[in-house]
């Protein structure tokens, strides 16, 4: 894992294709509270599990989210910053939260931070860099 992350590129090219489904999902209502409200609605009436009303899209939404997560988490462990997950996290918040999804260009400027800082600074104290010096 330290070789796979040490990479800068294998960084940003992993954060990007996770990164794209949060752009394209909520074109499919992943990120509405409005959809998930009136599938929690549904689900109440017809006395189906409460997940039942959840709108499909939302999973692998979350999902890519909690991989960015995961990527930034490992990457700032490596990287000497452990506080480099804060910015997926934030993004994931601003993405998924009502109201807080109304605002425009919050998860956009938290993935750039993410890309940004993690790979910026960090060659010097990665693994990877250490050993081919």
């Amino acid at each position: 894992m330290n070789k796979v992350l040490g990479n800068p590129v294998v960084f940003v090219v992993l954060y990007v294709l996770f990164m794209l489904p949060t752009y394209y999902l909520p074109y499919l209502g992943s990120n509405s509270a409005v959809i998930g409200s009136v599938g929690q609605l549904a689900a109440g009436v017809a006395n189906a599990s409460p997940l039942a009303g959840v709108n499909p899209a939302f999973w692998p939404h979350l999902g890519s989210l909690f991989v960015l997560i995961v990527v930034t988490w490992f990457r700032g462990a490596l990287a000497g910053k452990t506080w480099l997950v804060i910015f997926p996290i934030l993004a994931t918040v601003f993405d998924l939260a009502p109201g807080l999804s109304a605002i425009p260009l919050v998860p956009t400027v938290m993935h750039l931070l993410a890309i940004i800082l993690g790979v910026v600074g960090a060659q010097a104290t990665l693994p990877a860099a250490k050993q081919s010096t």
